[in-house]
């Protein structure tokens, strides 16, 4: 197998991964300026079937994308002689802690919905049941935005910083192929209906390793 289609193993991955995360997050929860909702937000009750989906498809795209990024960053240090910069130590990094990250933050998440479902079922009581749901969020809270943190903050620094200074041969243009850009773009569709944010941080990291596998390994 070429090195283009290892890399492309990403973007297969982060494909499940946006399915995903659709699942997790769209129709869930969101803000509303109705006076009777708990907290300013809609608390809604959606089949457990889909956060037991999202983290199958999570564990299955901490797989895939494993793959991808070993030969991603083979490419890089072999080809592109990167490995001395601080840029691309960052965007190592990030590559790594995704591979965990990536299965954990759909299980992680998939527990909150999972426990309102739960806390509505014994008791009926939406302020009970969110209540519960902020219970649990506090305990996973300091992982959950290292994981940010460590995967999407460093990989975009590391990116924008290599394509900026000419460490990799990708065109400047493509800076914003990349899970923060991802992160902005999906807030402007939540102007259309709010979660359809909710696959945009993987769709940044699929069209990042769709421009990698291309241009890097021509």
């Amino acid at each position: 197998m070429k090195s283009k289609h290892r890399i492309l193993f990403g973007c297969y991955a982060m494909v499940l991964a946006i399915i995903g995360d659709y699942l997790l997050g769209y129709g869930t929860i969101s803000t509303t300026s109705d006076p009777n909702a708990y907290m300013g937000i809609d608390w809604n009750v959606a089949p457990d079937w889909r956060y037991a989906t999202s983290s199958i498809l999570g564990f299955i795209c901490a797989a895939m994308f494993a793959f991808a990024a070993v030969e991603l960053l083979r490419v890089m240090e072999t080809k592109y002689d990167v490995a001395d910069s601080k840029l691309y130590c960052l965007f190592k990094i990030a590559n790594w802690g995704g591979i965990l990250y990536f299965a954990f933050i759909h299980i992680g998440i998939c527990m909150l919905p999972v426990v309102f479902n739960a806390g509505m079922e014994a008791t009926g009581d939406i302020a009970a049941s969110a209540m519960m749901v902020i219970r649990v969020f506090k305990s996973i809270a300091v992982p959950l935005m290292g994981g940010l943190i460590i995967c999407d903050v460093f990989v975009t620094i590391g990116w924008v910083g290599m394509v900026l200074k000419g460490l990799i041969p990708i065109k400047k243009i493509f800076i914003i192929c990349c899970p923060l850009f991802g992160i902005l773009f999906g807030q402007l569709l939540n102007f259309i209906s709010e979660g359809l944010d909710s696959g945009t941080e993987s769709f940044g990291w699929l069209i990042m390793y769709l421009v990698c596998a291309i241009c890097l390994t021509c």
